[in-house]
């Protein structure tokens, strides 16, 4: 079986009746567009779900109905990647109720020799939630058409979902997920991972060889647990999302730092900021045209209420 013939088969898990020559060519294209995607890559990814391993989600997708346990190894890392925005790990372990722990190295994105610990593992118990960041919903021709004069309405609203919630919604809709984000709260600290389902690897974080990891501001796992909620759920964009993430993990941007970072021209990084601030993700500080923008814990508590 071919990729595209497991995505066929992942999306006819859903609704007999959203599956007909229009929702398989929409996938198709989806799936091909996705392939394209200049992502760069750390490692490879496994998984051992309710006790069986396997090299591809999909497969377990097609298999097992309900999920009591996963594992994801990260495996062949690729060490002269550029790690700086990624944390380093070993496995990540999930079990009902959105608890688990993790294992990761002792890696350090600001010394000279960043993997001088390495060798470290260091173990930690955690919560563990997911949602997916790319992802497509069949929807026949006879749904879509009612919808000519306006934009359907989400066929999925992703949260932060436990891994057993994650996976009865995404076989219910039948929904190909390509890119989900596995996020790792600690005591301490957040992880997040972004995983390629299609191809199963492990997606290096776009800031990567991008900007300075000094310019990454220390946040809370309370505060990490607000923005993910804001992350998963609101509809944006791939690059304006990317920017809202760099801008809430930094002390503060200018349009021009975003223009810089993220290689596009002033207008583009404006027009982005303007979509931010209109739903009410920014705050501004300073007058124009230099002002400085920043993603505040307080409004974003008060979206998610």
């Amino acid at each position: 079986m071919d990729i595209l013939e497991k995505c066929e088969a992942v999306i006819r898990l859903g609704p007999e009746e959203e599956v007909d020559a229009y929702a398989l060519k929409e996938m198709r294209k989806r799936v091909k567009a996705h392939m394209q995607r200049d992502y760069r890559y750390l490692s490879d990814v496994l998984f051992v779900i309710n006790g069986k391993r396997y090299e591809s989600l999909l497969d377990a997708l097609l298999e097992i109905d309900a999920v009591k346990s996963i594992d994801v190894s990260f495996i062949k890392p690729d060490i002269n990647e550029n790690w700086d925005f990624n944390r380093p790990t070993k496995i990540i372990k999930a079990i009902e109720g959105g608890f688990g722990g993790v294992a990761f190295f002792n890696y350090d994105p600001k010394a000279i020799d960043k993997w001088a610990k390495a060798g470290e593992l260091i173990e930690k118990k955690a919560m563990i939630r997911v949602f997916p960041v790319d992802v497509y919903v069949p929807r026949s021709i006879a749904t879509m058409s009612k919808y000519v004069q306006e934009d359907p309405p989400r066929p999925i609203v992703p949260d932060l979902w436990t891994m057993e919630y994650a996976w009865k919604k995404m076989k219910g809709l039948g929904a190909l997920p390509m890119v989900v984000r596995i996020c790792v709260y600690t005591k301490e600290d957040r992880f997040s991972y972004d995983i390629d389902i299609i191809k199963g690897k492990l997606i290096r974080d776009f800031r990567a060889e991008r900007m300075p990891v000094t310019r990454k501001k220390s946040r809370t796992p309370e505060e990490y647990f607000y923005f993910d909620r804001i992350y998963a759920s609101e509809d944006m964009p791939s690059l304006t999302r990317n920017i809202f993430e760099a801008i809430f993990e930094s002390e503060g941007m200018t349009a021009s730092d975003i223009s810089h970072f993220f290689r596009i021209t002033p207008d583009m990084a404006k027009n982005n900021i303007r979509a931010l601030l209109s739903r009410g993700l920014l705050e501004s500080e300073g007058q124009p045209p230099n002002e400085t923008y920043k993603v505040s814990i307080e409004v974003l508590k008060r979206k998610m209420k």
